[in-house]
């Protein structure tokens, strides 16, 4: 352990002047019940024992803003920003004795995972959504995003792993996530149809929460390392077909993209859809979101929904936005 230790309320100090708005205290060894071994942070170090997690909001004009490319490129500049920001915590524990690093929010294992983990949208890998829920930076949502009382999904997490051993925050006590029944507006408008739609009447929302990972990547990952590999196989298999076909396969669209969001959009490649995002009643910040005109046209006359045989079904119903995009 490090001679000078921070206080925890000194540790929130510094990390709000490094512009994090919500900050937490999560202790390393809470989280063995909610991750695998192969992705628990002890695999990185057993002599780091607690981890901070921060967020960042999401700005409401990204809301606003119906070109695709624009909003995953200012999304990937706010997680270049947390990480930046996360090392500046680290450079400052470190000065004062600690041992520290930065846990990043798109950090893929691929030996043990793979770029499903930071579905949806990008917010953040499962092992800093479940330490967020665990120390009550917030709670599950309906697709395995973190709801905060504050932004509910509308924010991007980071992390530092220290030695320094502060005392965890508690969960949250009560869920923010309306559930199925009550709401299901994100399982209406998912375009892939990822999340849920059809559950018993009364079931908790444990044993609803869920979603399908690699559905959602295809609207959440456009450009990401699936597209890639596809991309790839695509060219490479033209070989057979000669100079021409091969040239035609490396002319498309897809080329372009996946080029311009390695040396521009980056992070950004895996914050392409934000349906469910936006039409999240959580957050205290959410009477500002639905102004938006596009938010408007997501569901204008409420969820679809019906009651039978002792379940609830929500209809399917992708909002004008996803189809124009």
């Amino acid at each position: 352990m490090p001679e000078t230790v921070l206080s925890k309320e000194q540790l929130k100090q510094v990390a709000g002047s490094l512009g994090f708005p919500l900050i937490r205290v999560c202790s390393v060894a809470s989280l063995a019940e909610e991750l695998p071994a192969s992705q628990h942070p002890s695999r990185i170090s057993e002599e780091l024992r607690t981890l901070v997690v921060v967020a960042m909001k999401s700005p409401a004009g990204i809301g606003w803003a119906r070109h695709l490319g624009t909003k995953q490129f200012w999304a990937g500049r706010i997680l270049k920003r947390i990480d930046e920001s996360c090392m500046r915590l680290v450079d400052h524990l470190e000065r004062r004795g600690a041992r520290a690093m930065v846990l990043s929010s798109l950090s893929i294992d691929f030996d043990q995972d793979d770029s499903t983990g930071l579905c949806p949208a990008g917010q953040g890998s499962r092992v800093l959504r479940a330490a967020a829920v665990a120390s009550g930076m917030g709670t599950w949502g309906l697709n395995q995003m973190v709801l905060t009382p504050e932004y509910g999904p509308r924010m991007f997490l980071g992390g530092v792993l220290a030695d320094q051993e502060w005392e965890p925050d508690a969960p949250l006590d009560q869920e923010l996530c309306p559930g199925l029944e009550e709401c299901g507006r994100c399982a209406a408008v998912c375009p892939e149809d990822a999340i849920p739609r059809r559950a018993p009447l009364g079931a908790s929302l444990a044993q609803v929460r869920r979603l399908d990972a690699t559905a959602c990547a295809r609207s959440a990952q456009p450009y990401g390392a699936s597209t890639f590999l596809s991309h790839l196989e695509q060219v490479f298999g033209k070989r057979t077909g000669g100079a021409e076909a091969l040239w035609n396969a490396v002319k498309q669209r897809t080329t372009g993209e996946l080029w311009q969001t390695m040396i521009m959009v980056k992070e950004g490649a895996f914050t392409g859809c934000a349906e469910c995002v936006q039409v999240c009643p959580a957050g205290e910040d959410y009477e500002r979101v639905q102004r938006s005109p596009h938010r408007q046209q997501d569901l204008p006359g409420g969820v679809s929904r019906s009651v039978a045989d002792g379940f609830v079904q929500i209809e399917h119903a992708p909002s004008q936005k996803s189809r124009k995009q």
